[in-house]
């Protein structure tokens, strides 16, 4: 292997660069829907002998950012097809993020490439820095600019349940960084300056740090029946109305009639609370009170019906994405607007910068958006839907974002109302489910899930994924919520801040062994 090592520091940078890009792509199939864990540490320890034979830190930093490169254009591409929901306003603009969006999130990994080699650091601690840096860089990912954690690389395992256990004791960034450890301990194969016992060592410390994770998962499983909370009987309602006919005026009342129909079939064995998507009323439900009556009649007696609808407050005239509670009585009894809005796609960033400099009109799609405001402290995300304990509500992706579910507010399980319907059949909504499911283990609390087109589900506190409706297809889900863990998981305890704390510590301390080898 080391002969291999020599050859390709003997090549050209675009060949290396290129296979650097291979490498993030082959990356992109280890997330939902294909699971293809086994690449994982073909793909890193890749990254890593690529690495080696940079020869200055502008190689160094393009070897990490073509490796993210490829991940993100292969893991992101469901992100373009929203935009070809309206193809004549928005298809012109499908470069930006199946093109731009992954070249600046690329800039991550090329950080974390660069500090890697800018380091010195050789051998098992090269490795461990590395690992530091990562998480380091997709924390960084994370909240800059508004932050996008998606496929972040602990999400690799979301069809390995035991594996996904971890999330409780360290949070997706520290099982992202046990991931990365893992994975790239095997790039010590192609080290010449390791001798023959320590390439084995470093091949059997990442596996027996993969099975000592699996069996502590499987132990965390065992006996783990969650009994469902009282009265919590509930019907998810998925209408499976496709995105370009959703808010066409002359549909939404047939829309709104698909919505009930489901709602009251089969009336008998009807719960008393119906759960809809993101945006399913589309109309304004707060003040056209025309709708609200004619929603409340379908409502069971002593029932509530919780719906995602757009709400508007023309004394400051301002528009939220919103999550509304209806009584069976009429009355509106809760309300939550959603807090983290999504950049481009419920308003324009920097708008004012863009309308002074004149760039917003080379764009007419960008200069007639409208911008929904972010939720203010007047509505908490904690709503009480009926008789059934306190929820954290989150709508659509921020869900991806696992400090956006820690509030002040006590709640027994997560509410997330969605419309996937933007990005048809493709990974998407897999990979957005796969972060419902971290939450939920994160949380050790059920999460319950309203999508639009799918996938709506019932997952408990264990990730377990207890009655879902797949993808593309209308109908109901009735279900229990399962109660919550009877302990606080270790995560919902210390957050993230000590484990980026970990993570300098560990980048220190593999500067202090490498300044003792080589003093």
């Amino acid at each position: 292997m080391t002969k291999t090592v020599f050859r390709l520091s003997e090549s050209p940078f675009w060949q290396r660069a290129l296979l650097s890009y291979a490498s993030g792509l082959l990356l992109a199939t280890a997330f939902a829907p294909l699971h293809l864990v086994f690449v994982l540490p073909l793909c890193f320890s890749a990254l890593l002998i690529l690495l080696s034979t940079a020869r200055t830190k502008k190689q160094a930093f393009f070897l990490g950012w073509f490796f993210g490169w490829g991940q993100f254009m292969a893991g992101f591409y469901w992100i373009g097809v929203a935009f070809t929901i309206d193809a004549n306003a928005h298809a012109a603009l499908i470069p930006l993020p199946v093109i731009g969006l992954p070249a600046f999130l690329a800039i991550f990994p090329g950080l974390a490439a660069l500090f890697t080699y800018a380091s010195g650091i050789k051998g098992i601690w090269r490795v461990m820095a590395f690992t530091g840096f990562w998480v380091l860089a997709e924390y960084g990912r994370g909240v800059i600019f508004t932050g996008f954690p998606w496929n972040l690389a602990g999400y690799a395992w979301g069809n390995i349940l035991p594996m996904l256990q971890w999330a409780a004791y360290v949070g997706i960034y520290g099982l992202t960084g046990l991931t990365v450890l893992i994975s790239s301990l095997p790039s010590l194969l192609a080290d010449k300056s390791q001798s023959r016992t320590q390439k084995n060592r470093a091949v059997l410390l990442s596996c027996a740090l993969l099975m000592v994770m699996l069996g502590a998962g499987y132990f965390r499983l065992a006996d783990s029946e969650l009994p469902a909370l009282p009265d919590s009987a509930i019907r998810l309602v998925q209408p499976n109305i496709p995105q370009a006919d959703k808010w066409k005026p002359a549909l939404k009342a047939d829309h709104l009639k698909k919505l009930v129909d489901l709602s009251i079939q089969d009336k008998k064995n009807q719960p008393k609370t119906l759960i809809w998507p993101e945006t399913a009323v589309p109309f304004f439900l707060t003040s056209e009170r025309h709708i609200q009556a004619y929603l409340y009649r379908h409502i069971p007696e002593n029932g509530t019906l919780v719906t995602g609808a757009p709400r508007k407050d023309m004394t400051k005239r301002q528009y939220f994405n919103s999550v509304q509670v209806l009584s069976s009585s009429g009355e509106i009894t809760g309300i939550y607007d959603k807090e983290h809005l999504v950049p481009y796609g419920e308003y324009l960033p920097l708008r004012q910068l863009l309308i002074e400099t004149g760039l917003s009109k080379l764009i007419p799609v960008l200069d007639s958006m409208s911008d929904f405001s972010s939720g203010s402290d007047q509505f908490t995300g904690t709503l009480k839907v009926g008789d059934l304990p306190p929820a954290r509500t989150l709508i659509c992706y921020e869900i991806a974002f696992p400090w956006q579910v820690e509030k002040e507010h006590a709640f027994d399980w997560i509410l997330n109302l969605t419309n996937d319907g933007w990005f048809g059949d493709t990974s998407g909504p897999y990979q957005h489910l796969v972060i419902s499911r971290t939450r939920a283990i994160e949380q050790g609390k059920t999460v319950i899930r309203a999508a639009n087109t799918g996938i709506s589900a019932v997952i408990d506190g264990y990730g377990r994924v207890i009655s879902q409706l797949p993808l593309n297809q209308s109908g109901i889900l009735d279900s229990e919520i399962p109660g919550p863990l009877e302990n606080r998981t270790a995560y919902v305890i210390i957050g993230e801040s000590p484990l980026v704390a970990f993570s300098i510590l560990l980048i220190v301390l593999s500067f202090m062994r490498h300044r003792q080898i080589t003093s």
